[in-house]
């Protein structure tokens, strides 16, 4: 799904590879068949089909008039299709936003082209379904009740209903109709997996579910190519996630961050969790944290576990997360203090660099991940890490899960053996700068932008081997911790 499509005419398929399959693939005309029983996790075994062969299957099939988004979630090289993982759907829905805004222009000259070949037969000048075939129509679906819900579907997802699961998909689907010029409701509907259905669209844009690397990858590997290519910068915001963020507070019922934070409007935002890396001295660290944050002038917010931010309890019984007091939480934070998971994602919707410091995440017993710092880079917002100087040492306790058990690990946060103090003190003091001051894409001093185009041009003529190993040094799997005024670094090539 992705590659050649068995007729019904593929109009697109984008040349500005980040990995080794095309990332956009728009077909016109065509089918996609559900398998006769939506598969589990590990596996996604929708076909894509011709319109005229679709119809000879004998199965139930509906048509949808516009183009439609095929969304999905992968978390490694070949199985692993969980949508349950909030870290790896926002990472997809991310992805294939901005792929389709880097491809805005090559996508909508193809689209004008399919639509004078169909001589008005197909309508393909607004936004169709949102399709998420590997999540079940089985799934438990509600509504969270109170003032916080925005009306979002709420998703049955490791053992809670959430609203951020729909409200991503929706966001990435209001992002490409955004790119591909065409009309768009306000809340683009959903089609999920029904055993035995075939759906027949229009026209059907879909981003390489088979084959590949999972979708966090391909993200970084975008990052790096617009590094490369001098259409992202190292500081700033990155204006071709703009569409998508736009759409997710709208979506919540909220609106972004507009203005810089004076230093005495800074607010440090502590968030924990208590199923995950859980920290055993809580109420101290918070007290040595917060002795940090207001000693340089700057407020300082104990926002408690993740897992009660957003909670509302249904009426039948049961948690439902709504989206919006997780979005502003982070929108309104200058800087996010919290453990390593799931929860971080959210940093998508932090003010990029120079209006928020970003996220300073607390690793766990020796426990790294690059996911969060791709994410971050990816909007244009801060990421720093505070690692233990004695990781795995006495602090750490044993795990009560067997899988990540070193992430899962409660253990004692001692500022003493953890650069998680000496950041906050750093980072506190940090002068505040002005909007003005801040990169935005495209607005390279000429010098920076002829070499960052001749880096660019000797990158792509190296072997492919070279590449991948250069590639490879450049992203951040240090030990150490990147600093703010990392961001103003040129990218490593």
């Amino acid at each position: 799904c992705g590659g050649a499509v068995l007729g019904g005419g593929v109009i697109a398929q984008s040349r500005r590879s980040t990995g080794r399959a095309p990332p956009v693939t728009l077909a016109t005309d065509v089918c996609l068949a559900h398998p006769p029983e939506c598969d589990g996790p590990d596996h996604f075994t929708a076909r894509l089909l011709p319109r005229t062969f679709a119809l000879r299957a004998g199965r139930r099939v509906e048509h949808h008039a516009g183009v439609s988004v095929m969304l999905v979630s992968k978390h490694g090289d070949t199985h692993a299709f969980d949508w349950t993982n909030l870290l790896h759907w926002s990472s997809a829905m991310l992805y294939s936003s901005l792929v389709v805004q880097s491809n805005s222009f090559e996508l909508r000259a193809r689209l004008r082209a399919a639509t004078a070949t169909s001589h008005g037969r197909a309508n393909l000048s607004a936004l169709g379904r949102t399709l998420l075939p590997t999540i079940p129509a089985s799934t438990s679906v509600v509504h969270c009740s109170g003032a916080a819900s925005s009306g979002t579907p709420a998703f049955m997802a490791r053992g809670a209903h959430s609203e951020m699961f729909a409200l991503l998909a929706q966001s990435a689907s209001l992002s490409i109709a955004n790119a591909l010029g065409i009309a768009a409701p306000l809340r683009p509907p959903l089609a999920l997996c029904t055993p035995r259905l075939i759906h027949c669209f229009d026209g059907l844009l879909s981003f390489q579910p088979k084959g590949g690397s999972s979708f966090k990858d391909r993200l970084g590997r975008w990052n790096r190519e617009m590094l490369l290519t001098g259409r992202m910068q190292q500081a700033g915001p990155n204006l071709l996630a703009a569409p998508f963020l736009a759409a997710a507070y709208r979506l919540a019922g909220s609106s972004p961050a507009a203005v810089v934070l004076p230093p005495q409007r800074r607010r440090v935002v502590l968030l924990t969790r208590r199923t995950q890396s859980r920290w055993t001295n809580r109420p101290e660290a918070v007290r040595e944290l917060r002795a940090i944050a207001t000693g340089a002038g700057v407020g300082f917010v104990d926002a408690g576990d993740a897992e009660a931010l957003g909670r509302t309890n249904l009426p039948g019984g049961g948690a439902c997360y709504a989206a919006r007091p997780q979005l502003e939480l982070w929108r309104d934070a200058w800087l996010v203090i919290s453990v390593v998971g799931a929860h971080e994602s959210n940093l998508l919707f932090m003010p990029s660099w120079p209006q928020a410091a970003g996220l300073l995440e607390s690793t766990n017993c020796g426990f790294f991940t690059d996911s969060y710092s791709t994410l971050a880079r990816a909007v244009g917002t801060g990421h720093h890490r505070a690692q233990q100087l004695n990781a795995r040492g006495r602090q750490c306790l044993p795990s009560t899960s067997q899988d990540y058990h070193v992430l899962n690990s409660p253990r004692e946060m001692d500022l003493r053996n953890d650069t998680l103090g000496s950041l906050l003190r750093f980072l506190v003091l940090l002068p505040a700068p002005s909007l003005a001051t801040g990169l935005l894409p495209g607005k390279l001093h000429p010098f920076l932008a002829a070499r960052q185009a001749s880096r660019a041009r000797a990158h792509w003529q190296r072997p492919a081997w070279q590449r991948q190993r250069l590639q490879g040094r450049a992203a951040d799997r240090r030990t150490g911790t990147r600093l703010a005024y990392a961001y103003h670094r040129p990218a490593a090539v």
